[in-house]
């Protein structure tokens, strides 16, 4: 098997359908699907059964978490290049095509990540590079999104993700468990390359303040904070990122807006709640 494309799902029907079908178009089909449901329930029992799906498909069940579910899919996985494909995004056809001839051409390189693109072309989901470029620590955010990501098994070895991060862990460090895994292995020797063409869709976040945005924007800056203290990233990284949020925050305020200020407000004490909290470096 050449690809296991684990994916960690909950909530979400509909959404789950498209990528399967979008992986249904690939012009390469060597390739296995490991399903880590966490679903209370079992909505995704007919879809998975009642429809003629390609590869392998292996469906099991996790605990809430989404690093947690990618390492338990990662247990069940057979093929030599790995792919964590969310379960709101889509693959065009090609693109496991260009990502296999990416690593026959390239031995030096453990990883590779591409970018996220939305409708009409541009970033969805956040800013990434227009130029390739090898993955560092310096650039790793403009380089790098979970779902455009693929790695050598060889060269993942026994490093998991932290299931102590990312949406649905038990932390409030609700982001970034994909960057955390990305300087460990580069910390291990693994080299990476970034290269935009090698892009997913997915969709773009709906721009309104209400409850469920501004819980998300402190759950995810808790995270971000978190995994910048944990990499020991400058204090003067996380003062830029305290700035510019408390400068949304006063923008929201002076404008009238009170869900942008809070919006705002919330990522600047979610970035300094994960940068501050301590923990074993």
């Amino acid at each position: 098997m050449l690809f296991s494309l684990i994916i960690s799902t909950r909530g979400r029907t509909s959404e789950l359908a498209r990528l399967l079908q979008s992986l249904k178009t690939q012009t390469l089909q060597d390739f296995e699907i490991i399903i880590s449901d966490q679903n209370p329930d079992d909505r995704l029992s007919t879809l998975l059964q009642d429809a003629d799906w390609p590869g392998r498909l292996t469906h099991v069940k996790s605990s809430a978490g989404l690093s947690r579910g990618r390492n338990v899919g990662l247990e069940r996985a057979t093929g030599k290049i790995l792919g964590f494909p969310d379960d709101d995004c889509a693959y065009p056809p090609t693109l496991l095509e260009k990502v296999a001839a990416f690593f026959e051409d390239h031995p030096d390189q453990g990883f590779l990540s591409g970018r996220s693109v939305a409708d009409d072309g541009g970033d969805a989901v956040s800013r990434h590079a227009r130029h390739a470029a090898p993955i560092g620590r310096k650039s790793l955010h403009g380089h790098f999104i979970e779902f455009a990501f693929f790695i050598r098994r060889s060269s993942l070895g026994s490093l998991r993700f932290d299931e102590n991060m990312g949406v649905g862990a038990a932390t409030p460090w609700h982001s970034d468990e994909g960057p955390d895994l990305v300087l460990r292995l580069m910390e291990n020797g693994v080299a990476g390359y970034y290269d935009p063409q090698y892009a997913v869709w997915h969709p773009r976040p709906v721009s309104q303040y209400d409850e469920k945005a501004i819980d998300r924007s402190y759950r995810y800056a808790c995270g971000a904070g978190y995994f910048l203290r944990k990499h020991r990233y400058p204090a003067g990284r996380v003062a830029w990122l305290l700035a510019k949020a408390l400068a949304g925050a006063l923008l929201g305020g002076v404008s009238g807006n009170g869900g942008k200020a809070r919006f705002y407000w919330a990522r600047l004490r979610g970035t300094w709640r994960g940068w501050r909290q301590p923990f074993n470096l």
